[in-house]
């Protein structure tokens, strides 16, 4: 930027850095800077889109999405963002109809995987969850999250779904003591069970260190049985997230 002010990819970037730095109000300076000067960048839409989405305001993030697509109707990643926006909603439903639409153009884009996994535990649908949640790590060819898939289904086959949860998180656990491992996906599970000391444990452990799931926590489901508990409303203060 110091070479040239005017570069809109640029802005976006750094909107993204600020955002990551929970400096939202920097961030969002940046994202309008960017679209005012390539206001049909689609990349600078589904950022700033995933800057709403961050802040809680979905109806944002989804319109902003959905303008990625008209720009680009077959750019996947913003295809994508409209289901991810449906999800956090909670409209699960439309979540799905959403990934498929981007699996009809690639069959092997595994991030719409990931979605229809999401979308179907949040469902209740735990064998369709499982099976889309494998299908997203083989085609990734992530072995450790295969680990995880592995031992969440002997969890489920054992013991449902908090069996299946269980087991993942032992898994990520396990993987935490050898390599990198973001706190917050462990926080995540924790509250997805309900056991809330557990999940505040591992999202101070995420909050020290800014880690990439920690720009999510206002959208991410999981996390609703922690609201009402004064350290999930003083997490997002000291985010600069509070509602």
């Amino acid at each position: 930027m110091e070479l040239d002010d005017t570069l809109a990819e640029a802005h976006s970037a750094l909107a993204a850095a600020y955002d990551y730095d929970w400096e939202w109000a920097a961030g969002a300076a940046e994202y309008e800077r960017a679209l005012a000067l390539e206001p049909n960048s689609a990349r600078a839409h589904v950022l700033y889109g995933l800057h709403w989405g961050a802040l809680g305001n979905f109806d944002k993030a989804g319109a902003l999405f959905q303008k990625a697509v008209e720009l680009e109707p077959l750019n996947l990643n913003a295809l994508h963002n409209v289901a991810q926006a449906d999800f956090w909603k909670g409209d699960y439903e439309k979540s799905i109809e959403e990934a498929e639409k981007v699996l009809e153009i690639d069959p092997n884009y595994a991030v719409a995987h990931d979605r229809l996994a999401a979308s179907y535990l949040m469902l209740g649908q735990y064998e369709r969850w499982l099976e889309e949640w494998e299908k997203k790590s083989r085609l990734e060819n992530d072995l450790e999250e295969l680990k995880q898939v592995e031992a969440a289904k002997r969890g489920y086959a054992k013991g449902g779904i908090r069996g299946a949860v269980r087991e993942r998180i032992r898994a990520m656990e396990e993987q935490a003591k050898r390599m990198y491992v973001d706190p917050g996906r462990i926080a995540a599970e924790y509250a997805y069970l309900g056991e809330k000391d557990k999940a505040f444990e591992w999202l101070e452990k995420a909050a020290a260190e800014k880690s990439d799931s920690m720009q999510y926590v206002r959208a991410r489901p999981q996390f609703v049985s922690l609201r009402g508990d004064p350290r999930y409303a003083a997490l997002l203060k000291r985010m600069g997230l509070e509602p």
